[in-house]
């Protein structure tokens, strides 16, 4: 004897599996937003100017030792004027240079001698 009730038991709620469903694919599609609604909103210049960057870190400290002929111990990237540049600290013989690198073209912006070593 088959009871709606058991029915119910042995295939689960379906209303409840699709509110489950639904809830679940919600959250999915605010987490997936969340990087787009915090790239545009201001909060962290250097990931938006980043965005369109071509240049990779790795590209540019291989840019940066080649130039200066030394090992790079430092780098990281700067937003400036709202482009991405990516600053690579390099020591060889000639000492400590400080390399600017346009992440965007991949054009060596400057190179600045001394300082020490962290």
């Amino acid at each position: 004897m088959d009871s709606p009730e058991r029915s119910r038991r042995l295939m689960g709620d379906p209303i409840r599996k699709l509110a489950t469903a639904l809830g679940l694919a919600g959250l999915l599609a605010v987490g997936a937003a969340g990087p787009v609604f915090a790239a545009g909103s201001g909060q962290d210049p250097e990931a938006t100017a980043l965005q369109g960057a071509k240049l990779t870190l790795s590209q540019g400290i291989a840019i940066a030792e080649k130039r200066t002929g030394g090992k790079a111990f430092d780098a990281g990237v700067d937003v400036k004027a709202g482009k991405p540049h990516i600053i690579v600290e390099t020591n060889g013989a000639r000492g400590v240079q400080t390399v600017t690198i346009d992440a965007q073209s991949g054009t060596v912006i400057s190179i600045e001698a001394g300082g020490q070593p962290d």
